[in-house]
């Protein structure tokens, strides 16, 4: 004789069936919760990613926002791995000026050919750009402090007999092909050139001898040094040149809010909060 009677087990099943269909209708509830709090989310990582509100501003964006233009690319600097770090430490530095300031800022991204024209035309207030200060540029804009020194340095062997130019006479020093430290180089025509396809191909040559010394952007140099060549290269010089990432405004339109993100960059400075967010992003150098 079976545990349950016929009917028992109808009954049974029954409540088993209305179990089965009630957890179905759990799990789909479950997976529907997760769809709409992943679309929540990524809303909101738009919305984060479009400003950061930190009170009333003096621009001509929304709600009077300075509108300030970014190439992500930062073209021509090439960044290469570190290209998304630069972005990081951007965005945050523009939440840290706005806290600071008080000033909201709206983001916008744009391509690096139509940056600049993106600001004559009145679309940005400001652009974040590594375009050089040389005098025909200053005439045009207005330049804010570096928030990131570009310069190139000079990278040489741990142990290196000579560590400055004006010392390498008759000796090879390499840069990466296209870099505009070229200029540099030119101002010591006793050195002998050697140019490089990519920034792998010149380090190795140093760390092989193939050459004395070496010429490349701060931010790369900083970072191959303490990885790959931590022990074997090391860095030379501060920054030979004042390249850097930088504010600009139009000659004489926003002066005031210019004063005002020099001002920020300055606390910042003296507080170590710039070089706390160097480090965070790993930039620093």
């Amino acid at each position: 004789m079976g545990f349950f009677d016929k009917g028992s087990r109808q009954n049974y099943d029954t409540v088993l069936s209305l179990k089965k269909h009630w957890n179905r209708i759990c799990q789909k509830e479950q997976a529907l919760m997760r769809s709409l709090m992943t679309v929540f989310l990524f809303l909101l990582s738009i919305l984060l990613l479009q400003g950061c509100s930190c009170g009333g501003g003096s621009g001509s964006g929304r709600g009077g926002a300075i509108r300030v233009g970014i190439d992500p690319n930062w073209y021509p600097i090439d960044f290469g791995t570190q290209q998304p770090f630069v972005n990081g430490f951007a965005e945050d530095l523009l939440l840290e000026i706005a806290r600071y300031t008080g000033i909201e800022f709206e983001r916008m991204s744009a391509n690096w050919d139509n940056l600049l024209d993106g600001m004559n035309s009145q679309k940005f207030d400001a652009v974040l750009t590594s375009l050089p200060p040389y005098d025909y540029n200053k005439a045009r804009y207005d330049f804010s402090s570096n928030f990131i020194d570009l310069g190139p340095v000079l990278i040489v062997p741990v142990g290196a007999q000579h560590t400055e130019l004006d010392k390498m006479k008759g000796e090879l020093v390499g840069l990466v092909a296209g870099d505009p430290a070229l200029l540099i180089l030119n101002k010591h025509p006793d050195i002998v050139l050697r140019s490089y396809p990519s920034i792998p191909d010149l380090l190795m040559a140093i760390a092989d001898g193939e050459t004395e010394a070496g010429l490349l952007n701060q931010i790369p140099a900083a970072s191959y040094v303490k990885d790959l060549y931590s022990g074997v290269l090391k860095i030379a010089s501060k920054p030979m040149t004042e390249a850097g990432l930088h504010l600009l405004v139009l000659k004489g339109k926003n002066s005031h809010f210019l004063r005002q993100f020099d001002k920020a960059l300055e606390h910042m400075k003296s507080k170590k909060k710039l070089e706390a967010l160097l480090k965070k992003w790993q930039l620093e150098v």
